[in-house]
Protein backbone atom coordinates (compact mmCIF):
# COMPACT_ATOMS: atom_id res chain seq x y z
CA UNK A 1 0.00 0.00 0.00
CA UNK A 2 2.78 2.43 0.64
CA UNK A 3 3.79 1.97 -3.44
CA UNK A 4 0.27 2.65 -3.92
CA UNK A 5 0.39 6.09 -1.82
CA UNK A 6 3.85 6.79 -3.51
CA UNK A 7 2.38 6.27 -7.07
CA UNK A 8 -0.49 8.81 -5.95
CA UNK A 9 1.63 11.61 -4.86
CA UNK A 10 3.09 11.03 -8.34
CA UNK A 11 0.55 11.31 -10.20
CA UNK A 12 -0.51 14.81 -8.60
CA UNK A 13 3.03 15.55 -8.74
CA UNK A 14 3.12 15.41 -12.76
CA UNK A 15 -0.39 16.54 -13.10
CA UNK A 16 0.42 19.84 -11.01
CA UNK A 17 4.04 19.75 -13.56
CA UNK A 18 2.25 19.47 -16.58
CA UNK A 19 -0.77 21.87 -15.73
CA UNK A 20 1.83 24.75 -15.05
CA UNK A 21 4.49 24.02 -17.73
CA UNK A 22 1.71 22.99 -20.53
CA UNK A 23 -2.15 23.72 -19.71
CA UNK A 24 -5.30 22.32 -17.54
CA UNK A 25 -5.97 20.12 -20.05
CA UNK A 26 -2.45 18.25 -20.11
CA UNK A 27 -2.79 18.78 -16.10
CA UNK A 28 -6.17 16.47 -15.84
CA UNK A 29 -4.73 14.11 -18.60
CA UNK A 30 -1.69 13.54 -16.35
CA UNK A 31 -4.48 12.85 -13.48
CA UNK A 32 -6.35 10.61 -15.74
CA UNK A 33 -3.20 8.85 -16.75
CA UNK A 34 -1.53 8.03 -13.22
CA UNK A 35 -5.27 7.08 -11.99
CA UNK A 36 -5.21 4.42 -14.83
CA UNK A 37 -1.80 3.00 -13.26
CA UNK A 38 -2.61 3.34 -9.48
CA UNK A 39 -6.16 2.43 -9.35
CA UNK A 40 -5.86 -1.17 -10.46
CA UNK A 41 -2.74 -1.05 -8.38
CA UNK A 42 -4.51 -0.58 -5.52
CA UNK A 43 -7.62 -2.77 -5.78
CA UNK A 44 -4.63 -5.42 -6.67
CA UNK A 45 -2.96 -4.43 -3.22
CA UNK A 46 -5.81 -4.76 -1.20
CA UNK A 47 -6.83 -8.04 -2.39
CA UNK A 48 -3.49 -8.90 -1.43
CA UNK A 49 -3.84 -7.41 1.83
CA UNK A 50 -7.15 -9.12 2.78
CA UNK A 51 -5.85 -12.33 1.16
CA UNK A 52 -2.53 -12.52 3.58
CA UNK A 53 -5.23 -13.00 6.45
CA UNK A 54 -5.42 -16.58 5.12
CA UNK A 55 -3.16 -19.33 4.82
CA UNK A 56 -4.69 -20.81 2.12
CA UNK A 57 -5.80 -19.19 -1.62
CA UNK A 58 -3.06 -16.68 -1.18
CA UNK A 59 -1.50 -17.88 -4.57
CA UNK A 60 -4.68 -18.12 -5.99
CA UNK A 61 -5.81 -14.58 -4.99
CA UNK A 62 -2.48 -13.06 -6.23
CA UNK A 63 -3.17 -14.77 -10.09
CA UNK A 64 -6.81 -13.84 -9.78
CA UNK A 65 -5.91 -10.32 -8.89
CA UNK A 66 -3.02 -9.71 -11.17
CA UNK A 67 -5.97 -10.59 -13.85
CA UNK A 68 -8.40 -8.42 -12.33
CA UNK A 69 -5.95 -5.30 -12.28
CA UNK A 70 -4.79 -6.07 -16.93
CA UNK A 71 -8.24 -6.16 -17.28
CA UNK A 72 -9.05 -2.94 -15.16
CA UNK A 73 -5.98 -1.27 -16.19
CA UNK A 74 -7.48 -1.80 -20.15
CA UNK A 75 -11.34 -0.72 -19.39
CA UNK A 76 -10.19 1.91 -17.83
CA UNK A 77 -7.64 2.97 -21.12
CA UNK A 78 -10.50 2.34 -23.09
CA UNK A 79 -12.97 4.92 -20.67
CA UNK A 80 -10.40 7.63 -20.77
CA UNK A 81 -10.12 7.25 -24.92
CA UNK A 82 -14.07 7.03 -25.56
CA UNK A 83 -14.82 9.67 -22.80
CA UNK A 84 -11.98 12.02 -22.52
CA UNK A 85 -11.92 12.74 -26.21
CA UNK A 86 -9.94 16.29 -25.64
CA UNK A 87 -7.36 14.01 -23.18
CA UNK A 88 -3.53 15.37 -23.97
CA UNK A 89 -1.92 11.89 -24.81
CA UNK A 90 1.43 12.67 -24.10
CA UNK A 91 0.56 14.18 -20.74
CA UNK A 92 -0.90 11.17 -19.97
CA UNK A 93 0.93 8.35 -21.37
CA UNK A 94 4.54 9.70 -20.06
CA UNK A 95 2.35 9.99 -16.74
CA UNK A 96 0.86 6.71 -16.88
CA UNK A 97 4.65 5.43 -17.51
CA UNK A 98 6.10 7.58 -14.71
CA UNK A 99 4.01 6.30 -12.49
CA UNK A 100 4.29 2.77 -13.56
CA UNK A 101 7.55 3.13 -12.58
CA UNK A 102 7.60 4.29 -8.88
CA UNK A 103 6.96 0.58 -8.72
CA UNK A 104 10.33 -0.30 -9.65
CA UNK A 105 11.46 2.19 -7.79
CA UNK A 106 9.89 1.21 -4.85
CA UNK A 107 10.90 -2.74 -4.82
CA UNK A 108 14.49 -0.96 -5.52
CA UNK A 109 13.88 1.20 -2.30
CA UNK A 110 12.78 -1.91 -0.39
CA UNK A 111 16.07 -3.35 -1.06
CA UNK A 112 14.70 -6.80 -2.07
CA UNK A 113 13.37 -7.17 1.39
CA UNK A 114 10.21 -9.90 1.92
CA UNK A 115 7.38 -9.52 3.26
CA UNK A 116 6.64 -10.76 6.51
CA UNK A 117 4.81 -13.86 6.15
CA UNK A 118 1.57 -14.76 6.49
CA UNK A 119 0.20 -15.33 10.06
CA UNK A 120 0.53 -19.37 10.70
CA UNK A 121 3.70 -19.91 9.22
Amino acid sequence: MRVVGWQVAATFGAALLWALLRSSNAGWSALAGGAVCFVPGGLFALRLKRASARQDGYVFAFFVGEGIKVLLSIVLFAAVAMFYRSADWLAFMLTYIAVLQVYVFGLAVAGGKTPPAAPGR
